[in-house]
């Protein structure tokens, strides 16, 4: 009878130490998880903003780059019936040696060339060149990497239809990055007790989405 109450006793605190290393393992992942999101809210320091405004084909259109090694530099145009096309192009301009000691000049020439293309945001293989950049490998031009066209159109009634965003909402997303539980239940408790530990640790992450 002493040899299985000293089983128990030790199943007990092994499953009691199992519970508290779960418990700190999520604490944890929330911890980093929040620390992300107060990130993404707030912005990084290092990320630089560029913007401005053209007119090209009758149409108002815009750029927005953002990016600290690589760049993103989003465009937009709209003309007054309501037609209009977004696209993103990408370049790596540190790649370019006369953009360390000019990044001025580099952007203002990157904004030249946006306004002579002849099919912006339609030709992939056209480049938003710098000429400055030359000589530098290709990285330091934008090149299109996608691109959306918007045209408008009236429902029977008369009145435009409402377009909608499909983009799931960033809680959305993150919640389907789940964790797979299994293999830390396992990490953390073995083999014996890896579904019991399982399922308590679903239980306390549950809460995250």
């Amino acid at each position: 009878m002493k040899d299985i109450s000293l089983r128990g006793t030790l199943a007990l605190l092994l499953f009691l130490a199992c519970l508290s290393q779960l418990i700190f393992t999520a604490d944890s992942i929330r911890g980093a998880k929040e620390k992300r999101r107060r990130q993404e809210s707030r912005g990084d320091d290092n990320i630089a903003v560029l913007k401005g405004k053209f007119t090209k084909d009758k149409a108002r259109c815009s750029w927005l780059a953002r990016g600290e090694d690589s760049y993103t530099m989003t465009v937009t145009c709209r003309r007054g019936n309501g037609d209009g096309f977004t696209c993103k192009y990408t370049a790596k301009p540190a790649t370019c040696t006369e953009y360390g000691s000019n990044p001025e000049g580099y952007w203002k020439q990157i904004v030249r060339s946006i306004k002579k293309q002849k099919k912006l945001c339609a030709d992939f293989r056209a480049l938003i060149r710098a000429g400055m950049c030359k000589r530098a490998p290709l990285d330091a031009h934008f090149k299109l990497t996608g691109t959306s066209q918007a045209k408008p159109h009236k429902t029977g009634n008369g009145k435009t239809p409402i377009t909608t965003n499909t983009t799931l909402p960033d809680n959305k997303r993150q919640c389907t990055e789940r964790i797979d539980h299994s293999e830390i239940a396992k990490e953390k408790c073995g083999d014996s007790w890896g579904n019991l530990c399982n399922f308590l640790f679903t239980m306390i992450q549950s809460g995250d989405c």
